[in-house]
Protein backbone atom coordinates (compact mmCIF):
# COMPACT_ATOMS: atom_id res chain seq x y z
CA UNK A 1 0.00 0.00 0.00
CA UNK A 2 2.76 2.78 1.05
CA UNK A 3 4.41 1.70 -2.39
CA UNK A 4 1.41 2.97 -4.44
CA UNK A 5 1.19 6.00 -2.48
CA UNK A 6 4.73 7.25 -2.88
CA UNK A 7 4.22 6.83 -6.79
CA UNK A 8 0.82 8.13 -7.12
CA UNK A 9 1.32 11.02 -5.26
CA UNK A 10 3.85 12.75 -7.68
CA UNK A 11 2.37 11.31 -10.70
CA UNK A 12 -0.60 13.25 -9.47
CA UNK A 13 1.13 16.32 -9.16
CA UNK A 14 2.92 16.41 -12.39
CA UNK A 15 -0.38 15.50 -14.03
CA UNK A 16 -1.83 18.23 -11.97
CA UNK A 17 1.27 20.78 -12.60
CA UNK A 18 1.68 20.09 -16.67
CA UNK A 19 -1.41 21.85 -17.17
CA UNK A 20 -0.22 25.27 -16.43
CA UNK A 21 2.39 25.32 -19.17
CA UNK A 22 1.33 27.00 -22.26
CA UNK A 23 2.09 24.77 -25.32
CA UNK A 24 2.78 28.26 -27.52
CA UNK A 25 5.51 29.24 -25.79
CA UNK A 26 9.19 28.69 -26.76
CA UNK A 27 11.35 26.26 -23.73
CA UNK A 28 13.67 29.57 -24.04
CA UNK A 29 10.83 32.21 -24.04
CA UNK A 30 9.21 33.86 -21.07
CA UNK A 31 5.82 35.57 -20.83
CA UNK A 32 4.61 38.86 -19.80
CA UNK A 33 2.83 42.35 -19.92
CA UNK A 34 3.27 45.06 -22.29
CA UNK A 35 3.34 48.08 -19.23
CA UNK A 36 4.42 50.65 -21.69
CA UNK A 37 5.25 51.79 -24.84
CA UNK A 38 8.72 53.47 -25.28
CA UNK A 39 8.91 56.83 -27.31
CA UNK A 40 11.75 57.99 -29.67
CA UNK A 41 12.00 60.70 -27.38
CA UNK A 42 12.67 59.05 -24.00
CA UNK A 43 14.82 56.65 -25.12
CA UNK A 44 17.16 59.45 -26.71
CA UNK A 45 17.27 61.25 -23.28
CA UNK A 46 17.08 58.59 -20.47
CA UNK A 47 17.52 54.90 -22.23
CA UNK A 48 16.99 51.46 -19.83
CA UNK A 49 20.78 49.38 -19.72
CA UNK A 50 19.19 46.82 -22.44
CA UNK A 51 18.91 49.42 -25.08
CA UNK A 52 21.60 51.39 -24.35
CA UNK A 53 23.87 50.26 -26.93
CA UNK A 54 21.44 51.13 -30.02
CA UNK A 55 22.28 53.81 -32.44
CA UNK A 56 19.80 56.69 -32.85
CA UNK A 57 18.84 55.21 -35.87
CA UNK A 58 17.87 52.28 -34.82
CA UNK A 59 15.70 53.99 -31.59
CA UNK A 60 13.98 56.05 -34.19
CA UNK A 61 13.00 53.48 -36.84
CA UNK A 62 11.69 50.72 -34.44
CA UNK A 63 9.07 50.20 -31.55
CA UNK A 64 9.96 48.93 -28.02
CA UNK A 65 8.22 48.22 -24.94
CA UNK A 66 8.34 47.62 -21.53
CA UNK A 67 7.33 44.42 -20.30
CA UNK A 68 6.55 42.97 -16.90
CA UNK A 69 7.91 39.22 -16.75
CA UNK A 70 6.66 37.30 -13.54
CA UNK A 71 9.13 36.10 -11.66
CA UNK A 72 8.53 34.19 -8.65
CA UNK A 73 6.66 36.05 -6.34
CA UNK A 74 7.23 39.71 -8.08
CA UNK A 75 7.65 40.56 -11.53
CA UNK A 76 10.69 41.61 -13.47
CA UNK A 77 10.63 44.38 -16.11
CA UNK A 78 12.34 44.03 -19.60
CA UNK A 79 13.33 46.11 -22.46
CA UNK A 80 12.11 44.70 -25.60
CA UNK A 81 12.05 44.63 -29.54
CA UNK A 82 8.68 45.23 -30.98
CA UNK A 83 8.97 44.14 -34.54
CA UNK A 84 7.43 45.97 -37.21
CA UNK A 85 5.14 42.58 -38.73
CA UNK A 86 3.95 42.32 -34.86
CA UNK A 87 0.75 44.32 -33.91
CA UNK A 88 0.82 44.95 -29.77
CA UNK A 89 -1.08 46.97 -27.93
CA UNK A 90 -0.47 47.92 -24.10
CA UNK A 91 -1.51 45.09 -21.82
CA UNK A 92 -1.50 42.22 -24.33
CA UNK A 93 0.22 39.03 -22.96
CA UNK A 94 3.52 38.66 -25.23
CA UNK A 95 6.39 35.87 -25.44
CA UNK A 96 9.69 37.18 -25.82
CA UNK A 97 12.74 35.53 -26.66
CA UNK A 98 15.71 35.98 -25.50
CA UNK A 99 13.91 36.18 -21.65
CA UNK A 100 16.41 38.83 -20.51
CA UNK A 101 18.77 41.48 -21.98
CA UNK A 102 21.93 39.35 -21.56
CA UNK A 103 25.23 39.41 -23.76
CA UNK A 104 24.19 41.72 -26.19
CA UNK A 105 21.19 40.12 -26.75
CA UNK A 106 18.05 42.08 -27.34
CA UNK A 107 14.39 40.63 -26.36
CA UNK A 108 12.25 40.91 -28.95
CA UNK A 109 8.20 40.29 -28.81
CA UNK A 110 7.95 36.93 -30.63
CA UNK A 111 4.03 36.60 -30.68
CA UNK A 112 1.04 38.16 -28.81
CA UNK A 113 -0.85 35.26 -26.84
CA UNK A 114 -3.53 37.08 -25.14
CA UNK A 115 -4.96 40.74 -26.35
CA UNK A 116 -6.12 43.13 -23.84
CA UNK A 117 -9.24 43.90 -23.37
CA UNK A 118 -10.62 47.09 -25.31
CA UNK A 119 -12.49 49.72 -23.45
CA UNK A 120 -15.12 50.92 -25.37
Amino acid sequence: MISKTIFTVPFAALVLLGGCADPRVGPNSKTGWVTEFYTAERLMANRPACLANLSDTDIASHRYALISVPHLRSYRYVSALVPDSTEVELHDKVEIFPPLCKDGALPQVVQVLKRSRKKQ
